[in-house]
């Protein structure tokens, strides 16, 4: 077989060396490293905890890493209040009596809790103090809390710092720029072009904003993780959902607009009517690049636009005018002017469900 170029070598360890399982392997080690040179540096005792920490928290993303922290810190206090006032409690009776009661208590507390990582640690602390450190809780104690909370912070800052992981920001950011492309695919389905050439233009756009989405979904795994286990509970998160299932019915309305036939509103007496929809589309457009511009001033969740919403005008519909009009009007003439309206009705019930959840994940 031919051997490879140095081209092909070059872009082999690239890619080697822009895998996930590397850089993980790496930030692990930088941090483990960082970590032993401070502990080092400071000479204070019980060290080794600060890497064990990191070693047991870290886990590739920022959610659960976060998490397992969190869990290990409140299982490494609760063994350490339990093995403190424990062993001045029960520490004259004999081991394999005192011993079996502090850990009974320590697994009943971490339980209420309902720690899972965090469980094991708390007993892990209560053997290691009553067994090893029966002479040093004084000092082992604040330590080790010291130590633990110590590489927990270094582990998560690691995270940020170190080739961070960018899932979250770049779902962020697509959601955002799906609104754009979908705010600028309406105001140019309104442009004043031919029909066949603005229907073969959305059809377009349309396939991308379709493709984009589903990207978008198969990205939101990862983004999902960097929130911790409980991310579905996570108000960022559901509003990628609620921002995902307005795009989703936007799309689908305007691929309906495509489908449908144009009504001749001029001919038919409907002028006022025409022009009242092209405002209010003209109005929906403008309000979704609204939502990307509140969004994104910051990566926590925003209000939705403090303006009002556009509203569909159904008085103008329903004037005296509208009526005579109407009243000309075939039955296939009135379907084609109807199924229009139903589908700008349907564009403003999705607009005013998505800001009233939108408001409710602030409260």
């Amino acid at each position: 077989p031919r051997p490879g170029a140095p081209g092909d070598r070059g872009a082999a360890d690239q890619r080697t060396m822009s895998s996930p399982a590397l850089r993980d392997t790496l930030r692990l080690a930088l941090t483990v490293a960082v970590v032993n040179g401070f502990a080092t540096l400071t000479g204070l005792a019980f060290a080794m905890y600060a890497s064990l920490a990191v070693l047991s928290v870290t886990v590739g993303n920022y959610g659960n890493t976060l998490e397992l922290g969190r869990q290990r810190l409140i299982g490494t206090t609760i063994g350490a209040i339990v093995v403190f006032y424990g062993y001045r409690a029960w520490g004259h009776l004999p081991v394999l009596v005192a011993l079996p009661l502090a850990l009974l208590l320590a697994r009943v507390i971490a339980g209420s809790l309902r720690l899972t990582v965090g469980y094991s640690v708390c007993c892990f602390v209560v053997i290691m103090g009553w067994l090893t450190h029966e002479q040093q809780l004084d000092s082992w104690i604040p330590l080790r809390l010291f130590w633990t909370a110590f590489g927990i912070i270094m582990a998560l800052l690691s995270l940020r710092l170190f080739w961070p992981s960018r899932a979250r920001i770049e779902q962020r950011q697509g959601l955002l720029q799906l609104l754009v492309d979908l705010g600028q695919t309406l105001q140019d389905y309104l442009q004043n072009t031919p029909a066949a050439q603005r229907r073969r233009a959305l059809t377009h756009r349309l396939r991308m904003l379709r493709n984009s989405l589903l990207s978008l979904r198969d990205q939101r795994v990862n983004a999902l993780r960097e929130l911790g286990p409980l991310a579905a509970q996570h108000p960022v998160a559901q509003l990628w959902e609620l921002l995902d299932q307005a795009c989703e019915a936007l799309m689908l309305d305007l691929d309906e607009l495509r489908r449908l036939q144009a009504p001749d509103w001029q001919a038919w007496g409907l002028k006022p009517q025409h022009e009242a929809a092209l405002t209010y589309s003209r109005a929906v457009a403008e309000r979704l690049l609204r939502w990307q511009s509140v969004l994104r001033r910051s990566l926590t969740l925003q209000a939705p636009p403090p303006e009002p919403r556009p509203a569909l005008p159904l008085e103008c519909l329903r004037s005296a005018q509208a009526d005579q009009a109407y009243a000309q009007l075939s039955p296939e003439q009135l379907q084609c002017v109807a199924s229009r309206l139903v589908v700008l009705n349907r564009i403003d019930h999705t607009l005013e469900s998505t800001e009233r959840r939108w408001r409710a994940l602030l409260q």
